[in-house]
């Protein structure tokens, strides 16, 4: 007993005395004292410049907290002479005791105004090579699992240049929010929002939202589940839930079900003409939900229900993996009226043409049943069209032999 008592005072005393060292360290040395040996040792390791413009700050118990003021990180050479990152403030903190005995556990990363600017150039080149460094990894090291209270990105923007494309994608306004991180255990309470541009884009950009409660990833990232999800670009809206394997063949399932959202505006905004149609009212409110499934490249919306405008459909759409697959859809629906659709007779006036090149190469084959379909004048009841989408655009088709 009395050896366990001195013991206990000893390791007693040795963590008062460190607890007192790094008492005096954070009230009597000044840190800004080492920022240009910071810098220096930064642009050794890189190549990179580094600056911190502003005050470094010390913060102590539970947290041993770093807090930056404005700072930045150079490109590579031949990327021009603006940084590659910068930020206004930033801050990291990790608790002191594991700390003490080799363990990383992390306060939240707040990084508030960073700017990152992505480019790739036509060869291939970018300027986020070569940031690992060359020299291989030791294998005896023992594996550093930090852990991290959480990260919170604040009024940010990400900028990607794709010059071989070329394509610009730009995000304004960007927050991110995360909860606990750990390798192997579920992301929670995920947020990020921003606004979307790129080329064809509404000059204000897109605004988009994803939040995701719990995402459960194993440290393989074999699987994935996602009990529920929120998502929202522009004013389209959807919620649902993802879970499956990933891998080679992914094999995945959910469901989706969208808010009632405005067709055309969505689609002036990202830059594609809708298409013209007699009435101009029409594609104005459009719903949907469903269950879906991916499987190694076989596509599954079974069942579904779509709302558009006045008319309400059910039906399914199947896809087959494989070389040039054709989808096959069926569906169902109540009272239509044609005559708001069909483009206005304007012999001056260009058909809709598909945005890419993607959708024009889909091969799409299926029926669309009508309890009741009005044309002008005209009022028919339980109308079956045929239709196919190839290269030639949206025709009908005969009725294929032998078929009831």
């Amino acid at each position: 007993m009395r050896l366990f008592k001195w013991v206990s005072l000893g390791l007693g005393a040795l963590v008062a005395l460190v607890v007192l060292g790094v008492l005096v360290i954070v009230w009597l040395v000044d840190p800004n004292s080492f920022k240009s040996n910071i810098e220096a040792r930064v642009r050794d390791a890189t190549g990179r410049d580094f600056a911190l413009a502003g005050d470094i700050e010390l913060g102590f118990f539970p947290w041993l907290a770093l807090r930056t003021g404005e700072g930045s990180f150079g490109n590579a050479p031949g990327f021009g002479p603006e940084p590659m990152v910068s930020w206004k403030s930033a801050q990291i903190g990790a608790k002191l005791f594991p700390l003490l005995s080799g363990k990383l556990i992390a306060d939240r990363v707040l990084l508030k105004g960073a700017d990152l600017r992505l480019v790739r150039r036509a060869d291939g080149s970018a300027n986020w090579q070569g940031l690992g460094g060359d020299k291989p990894a030791d294998p005896n090291a023992e594996p550093l699992e930090p852990r991290i209270d959480g990260v919170h990105i604040e009024d940010s923007r990400v900028l990607f240049i794709d010059e071989g494309v070329p394509r610009r994608i730009e995000i304004t306004a960007l927050n991110l929010t995360t909860g606990y991180i750990a390798a192997g255990e579920p992301f929670t309470d995920t947020e990020i929002a921003g606004v979307l541009h790129m080329d064809g884009f509404a000059p204000q950009g897109v605004p988009f939202r994803l939040e995701v409660p719990k995402a459960a990833l194993p440290e393989d990232f074999s699987a994935v589940e996602v009990k529920e999800f929120s998502a929202a670009f522009g004013g389209f809206e959807a919620a649902g839930a993802v879970s499956g394997t990933l891998g080679e063949t992914p094999k995945l399932a959910g469901k989706v079900e969208t808010n009632e959202f405005d067709l055309r505006a969505l689609l002036t905004s990202v830059g594609i003409a809708p298409p013209k149609t007699t009435d101009a009212q029409v594609l104005g409110k459009l719903r949907f939900a469903g269950s879906w499934s991916f499987d190694g490249g076989a596509i599954g919306i079974d069942p579904f229900t779509l709302a558009l405008d006045d008319t309400h459909f059910n039906g399914s759409f199947h896809r087959q993996a494989g070389d040039n697959p054709v989808g096959e859809f069926a569906l169902r629906g109540d009272v239509l009226n044609v005559s708001r659709y069909i483009p206005p007779t304007d012999p001056a006036s260009e058909p809709f043409v598909l945005p890419t090149a993607t959708l024009k190469a889909l091969m799409l084959r299926g029926s669309v049943e009508l309890e009741r379909a009005t044309l002008d004048d005209i009022d028919m009841k339980g109308v079956t069209l045929r239709l196919l989408l190839d290269e030639k655009g949206l025709h009908s088709v005969a009725k294929p032999a032998g078929t009831p």
